[in-house]
């Protein structure tokens, strides 16, 4: 039986068998059993006092083949040392670092990290481990739990630490000729050389209105005080915007899962667009009918061209799931009244439902460059009427990939 379920009775017994015998020693020993046992149980149950536990992520962002430096730091403010400590945390098996052979834990794809250290009085530890980002998505790190005892080895105390902290790996992208979008107008959404357009958020006057101006166009208030329709006139901007559009969706019906590779390819080819868009000096925002961990709203990011946009754009791309919340057909209806006037919109899809073709021609009747970006070979023609459809080369895109992923191993 261990000692430390037995050391009350049995310093007890021997100062009651010591006293009887009048044998001091005896009496005395179990004296030292009590003491040492007190001192040892109370030892164990502040050994978690005032101890201060940090995981540290200097960066929380990466793209495919890099790497996030992960320091781990316990401080003990405490008179008390901790001659021994063990720290057990949850990482997520794709972020294993290279080397360690960690068993899995009860929470799905992650594995237990567990080093032991020990923590002097008033004293700080560290140490760091580096981290691989093979792949996108969003990971969390934890929850965590502190192990410490007496200096006798005898009893132990715990905590757990439920805080945790998350990584979002972005998704890889690659140039679009790599794709096999041509180089020269690769989304086919401008015809000639114009290079000014309206500004929708600049109003600079109203007008008769014209049998092509869209309904969004009318002015309301300026037709009910003049009695005849009124148009918006805006001033002219020299900034195009682009409204990235993915259909997460890889099956007809969401209930029946996903096409990982197909899903992945997809979310290259957005992200892909987004940087290309970006770099051009266009206004991007972006569309999907997925949603972010812990989420329960599709991923709507209006366009913009502030410094962190396409950070913001590939963050939602990294973290997104492959669980729909809606179709992407419902969200482009919502957001239609909302798109700038002459705005560029991209649809990633490897799905045409009929409900999508519907709202693309609407929006391409209307005037609103459309695309399609198609990751499947089917024949939509009929569907699209005169949208243009773009096929994605997916062969080329695998290629890529494979070659980015041995230069990021090597």
């Amino acid at each position: 039986m261990p000692l430390r379920n037995i050391w009350l009775p049995l310093g007890i017994g021997l100062i009651a068998a010591g006293l009887a015998a009048d044998a001091g020693p005896v009496a005395g020993f179990g004296v030292f059993v009590l003491l040492a046992g007190w001192l040892a149980r109370t030892w164990a149950r502040r050994s978690m006092e005032r101890l201060e536990f940090e995981r540290l992520l200097p960066e929380r962002r990466a793209f495919p083949g890099e790497r996030l430096r992960l320091t781990y730091r316990l401080t003990n403010r405490k008179a008390i040392p901790l001659p021994w400590l063990e720290m057990s945390d949850h990482l997520p098996e794709s972020l294993t670092p290279h080397g360690l052979r960690l068993p899995p834990s009860g929470i799905p794809r992650k594995n237990v990290y567990t080093h032991a250290t020990r923590v002097r009085w008033y004293d700080r530890v560290a140490w760091s481990l580096e981290l691989p980002c093979p792949e996108r998505g969003y990971y969390e790190l934890g929850p965590a739990r502190l192990r410490s005892g007496d200096g006798f080895g005898l009893f132990t105390g715990q905590r757990e630490e439920t805080r945790s902290a998350s990584v979002v790996i972005y998704p890889r992208t690659l140039p679009l000729p790599d794709l096999g979008l041509p180089t020269a107008r690769p989304l086919g959404e401008r015809k000639g050389h114009q290079s000014i357009f309206e500004d929708p958020l600049r109003i600079a006057g109203v007008r008769d209105y014209q049998p092509n101006d869209p309904v969004r166009r009318i002015d309301w208030k300026a037709t009910a005080r003049r009695g005849q329709l009124q148009s918006r006139v805006y001033e002219p901007s020299t900034t195009q915007h682009l409204i990235v559009g993915l259909n997460v969706d890889t099956f007809e019906h969401s209930w029946l899962g996903h096409i990982p590779e197909l899903l992945e390819t997809s979310i290259v080819v957005a992200a892909s667009v987004a940087r290309w868009a970006y770099e051009a000096r266009y206004a991007v925002g972006l569309l999907a009918n997925g949603s972010l961990h812990g989420s329960d709203q599709s991923i709507s990011i209006a366009p913009g061209r502030a410094p962190d946009q396409l950070a913001r754009i590939l963050e939602a791309l990294g973290g997104i799931g492959p669980m729909t919340v809606t179709s992407l057909a419902a969200q482009l209806e919502g957001q239609s009244h909302r798109l700038p006037l002459g705005a560029t919109v991209a649809v990633v899809t490897a799905l045409m439902p009929d409900r999508l073709a519907a709202v693309l021609r609407r929006l391409h009747e209307s005037g609103q460059p459309v695309t399609v970006l198609a990751m499947t070979d089917d024949d939509w023609s009929e569907l699209m009427g005169t949208v243009p459809v773009q096929r994605v080369d997916r062969s080329a895109f695998a290629v890529q990939e494979a070659a980015g992923l041995r230069s990021s191993g090597s």
